[in-house]
């Protein structure tokens, strides 16, 4: 399959290439530092930013599906998600490309129940202005005529790819600690199996929550927004 990915060299994005291209899948990446996917024979990088129409439709082009992976840094506009899903979701209907997989957070949505009540205090606050961002996404992505899948991940980790995890449109679970391999294991089976057509199923596990992961994700967040990385 050739995938084109928007997010690839983040967290989950890198995770997923790694995969993705371990089982014989050929990515298109846009990035703009195209030296982070330097060495990978499986991944064609385009250099350019996510807010270029131009270059979003020259990393789409000939795709036969696109990943959406993207995320927020201090030197991108607040709203890079939501403007950027918009330039997507354009060239996929440019280009008559049908498949889209989005990865966006739990408490959106319906899974705002699945969020306990520390989440929920955080999305209204620190959290409220890229929560806004990904709401929109997700509206804009909903509205589409395409054949999307939103994936809604717990709070995630840089832990180990071991495929422990439930996912579901409607699952009695609360948001867990889940590794961005596990994330990407899962994305790679949604495109594969062309599981969740049109549907937002949230992704994670049923492991404890703890001060050191709550510590974690505070610290992951501030770092992202704070320093850009």
């Amino acid at each position: 399959m050739e995938i084109a990915v928007f997010g690839a060299t983040g967290g989950t994005g890198n995770q997923f290439a790694v995969q993705a291209t371990g089982a014989d899948h050929q990515l298109r990446a846009l990035t703009r530092s195209p030296e982070k996917l330097s060495g990978w024979d499986a991944v064609a990088s385009v250099k350019g930013n996510v807010l270029e129409p131009d270059t979003v439709l020259r990393t789409v082009e000939g795709a036969d599906a696109v990943v959406c992976i993207l995320g927020r840094t201090k030197n991108n506009p607040v709203d890079v998600v939501s403007r950027g899903t918009e330039h997507i979701v354009g060239a996929m209907q440019e280009h008559d490309v049908k498949r889209l997989v989005v990865v966006t957070s739990i408490g959106l949505g319906a899974s705002v129940t699945n969020l306990a009540w520390y989440g929920r205090v955080a999305n209204a606050t620190v959290l409220h202005d890229l929560m806004a961002d990904k709401a929109r996404q997700e509206e804009l992505v909903m509205r589409s005529r395409l054949d999307w899948t939103i994936v809604r991940p717990g709070g995630l980790t840089d832990g180990p790819h071991t495929g422990n995890y439930v996912h579901g449109s409607d699952v009695d679970v609360e948001a867990a600690p889940i590794s961005r391999a596990d994330v990407a294991d899962f994305l790679l089976r949604v495109l594969e199996r062309n599981l969740y057509v049109r549907e937002a199923p949230l992704v994670t596990t049923r492991e404890g929550v703890d001060l050191a992961f709550l510590w974690e994700q505070v610290r992951d967040v501030t770092t992202r927004l704070l320093w850009g990385t």
